[in-house]
């Protein structure tokens, strides 16, 4: 019996270029590598960035790519500044000449035509459902909703934003009430739910309810309340 070939994608070596404060707790790093230079991502696509615990352990923390250059070879990651895990230490002190590794681009949503679009998620969507809005076509109108923890969370983008104030981020208690009262237009149009993991399954039971095909809404999960987190963007408590 021959052993099963198991394929990693390549890590590619990167430098930080520049680094910007979008937010108090977000903020953008822009990294090049020559093994992006012309390459074509589709929307939503993340990498992989490999990182250290304070104790030397290797970690992995995964960032949605918020926007790239590949004439350049660029990237821009936006980084949630929460806690005091390695992925916040990065995203905190990264500076431009610094040293980067990642592995990717990799993602598995596709866009797809349809008459209307709906996005809705927490901060740690906000660079996905904001590449998504500036790749839909101008004749397929979208809307999003972006759950954060008030007005200092917000950046310059198209969506409608509701704040969860002194409410625990994680569940769907925000999110549910815009779910379920925005006028969806006729046709069968597309939904994107990203964000806590459980919240973005119940969230998506509200729009099945409402007529919307499940085949027709896209799930993604970002990070788990309550469970150790491994993913990058998780909302600041």
């Amino acid at each position: 019996m021959s052993t099963p070939i198991v394929r990693r994608s390549p890590t590619h070596r990167a430098t930080v270029t520049a680094t910007v404060g979008l937010t108090p707790r977000m903020r953008r790093i822009t990294v090049a590598t020559e093994a992006m230079r012309g390459v074509s991502l589709r929307p939503a696509q993340d990498v992989e960035l490999h990182l250290r615990e304070e104790s030397g352990r290797r970690v992995k923390r995964r960032y949605t790519i918020a926007r790239a250059r590949p004439d350049l070879g660029e990237l821009d990651l936006d980084v949630l500044l929460h806690g005091d895990g390695p992925g916040s230490r990065w995203g905190a002190t990264a500076a431009p000449g610094d040293e980067a590794e990642f592995q990717g681009p990799r993602g598995k949503l596709e866009l797809r035509p349809a008459p209307w679009h709906l996005l809705a998620g927490d901060e740690s969507a906000l660079p996905a459902i904001a590449a998504i809005l500036r790749a839909l076509p101008a004749d397929e109108p979208a809307h999003a909703f972006v759950e954060v923890t008030d007005a200092t969370d917000e950046v310059a983008e198209p969506v409608t934003w509701l704040h969860r104030r002194d409410a625990p981020p994680g569940g769907p208690d925000v999110l549910e009430p815009a779910l379920s009262t925005f006028p969806l237009p006729a046709g069968d149009g597309r939904a994107y739910l990203m964000g806590e993991t459980r919240a973005m399954v119940a969230l998506r039971a509200v729009l099945e309810a409402r007529g919307v095909a499940h085949d027709s809404i896209f799930v993604k999960g970002y990070w788990n309340l309550g469970r150790p987190d491994r993913l990058a963007n998780r909302p600041p408590r």
